[in-house]
């Protein structure tokens, strides 16, 4: 890659949403260059860590859905020739960018560092798709001791995505927010919970008096306490609950994460894109945020569903929303330059 190569599309990330959003603009016959990360952003990436899929047809036998189809497209778009004028990928992380609106179009300005060093490429415009991570409970100082369990889907964090995986089993929510007490709240009304533990971790409790009236009405415990250990074999029977700080012992053998998202956000910061409490990106209908040029799709996007599918849609929206406007800026180049001959 030469220094500052320029390309009509920059897309951030080659998770479910990214890889999408890679493949349209590609398809859709804009230059494009794909930053997929190096090893250790990738684990830090949500679909490096979901091993099944359940709720999109097609899915279900497949182990690593969303990592598998991200490989399978990549190669795919590799495999190409008649494309091979518009696909580019750098195995980088993206570390800046930064917003230089020129009259040429180079609007956008990326840094990324390699073996080799940091380099610069330029883009008309930018889509970002570098998600979030839950936020893990810490037992013990660590939040080590969960992640076994969770690897074992014990331990979940989507009830869209896999509250079905709890029927028959006795339910506990980690989060010291409303949200924990309304997740609990739907696993009773859509599968039969019972008895449903809400455990604050010892973190400070916001639960609203509507939220606390939910959780009476449905029976759930609600523990204040610190959790200290946890019971159970994440390679044998599996989880089966956990001790707090103050002697009580929760018996559980199925539990939700409910502390919140850390957003992947340093991208939008750098350019001055609004960015809600969150931290996620506030975007427009065509997913675009208050930076002319500057897109957002998936995860990162507040307020919208953090699922595969729709991560897919807002990234070919993105990607049309942007095919649109080079084109149209192309046609009114190429217009005045038709009308000029005509005159002449």
């Amino acid at each position: 890659m030469d220094i500052m190569e320029h390309f009509d599309v920059a897309v951030v990330g080659a998770g479910g949403a990214g890889t999408m959003a890679y493949l349209r603009s590609v398809l859709n016959g804009d230059r494009t260059v794909l930053f997929s990360g190096n090893a250790d952003s990738k684990r830090k990436g949500r679909a490096a860590w979901v091993a099944e899929v359940d709720n999109i047809p097609g899915l279900h036998d497949l182990k690593r859905p969303i990592t598998s189809t991200t490989k399978a497209t990549l190669s795919w778009i590799k495999e190409q020739d008649e494309l091979a004028d518009w696909h580019h990928e750098i195995k980088a992380v993206v570390t800046d960018v930064r917003n230089n609106s020129n009259a040429d179009g180079t609007r956008f300005e990326l840094i990324y560092e390699d073996k080799n060093g940091q380099h610069s490429v330029t883009a008309s415009c930018v889509i970002c798709a570098t998600g979030i991570m839950d936020v893990q409970p810490h037992i013990g100082g660590s939040i080590l001791p969960i992640l076994p369990f969770a690897n074992r889907y014990d331990v979940l964090y989507c009830i869209r995505c896999d509250g079905h995986k709890t029927i028959g089993k006795k339910l506990s929510v980690i989060g010291n927010t409303g949200t924990a007490i309304s997740m609990g709240a739907v696993m009773v009304e859509r599968y039969g919970h019972e008895n449903v533990a809400i455990l604050s971790n010892g973190l400070e409790p916001e639960y609203s008096e509507s939220s606390l009236e939910l959780a009476a009405m449905y029976g759930m415990q609600i523990h204040g306490s610190a959790i200290t250990a946890i019971r159970g074999d994440a390679k044998g029977a599996g989880l089966e609950g956990y001790e707090l700080e103050d002697g009580t012992f929760v018996d559980t053998n199925s539990s939700f994460i409910a502390l919140g998202i850390i957003a992947y956000n340093k991208l939008l910061l750098a350019v001055g894109a609004e960015v809600a409490d969150n931290g996620r990106a506030v975007v427009n209908d065509n997913y675009e945020t208050s930076v002319d040029g500057f897109f957002v799709v998936g995860d990162l996007i507040n307020g919208r569903k953090a699922q595969i599918y729709t991560g897919w849609d807002e990234a070919v929206d993105a990607a049309d929303t942007i095919n649109s406007r080079l084109r149209l800026a192309r046609r009114k180049l190429k217009l005045a330059e038709y009308k000029a001959s005509i005159v002449e």
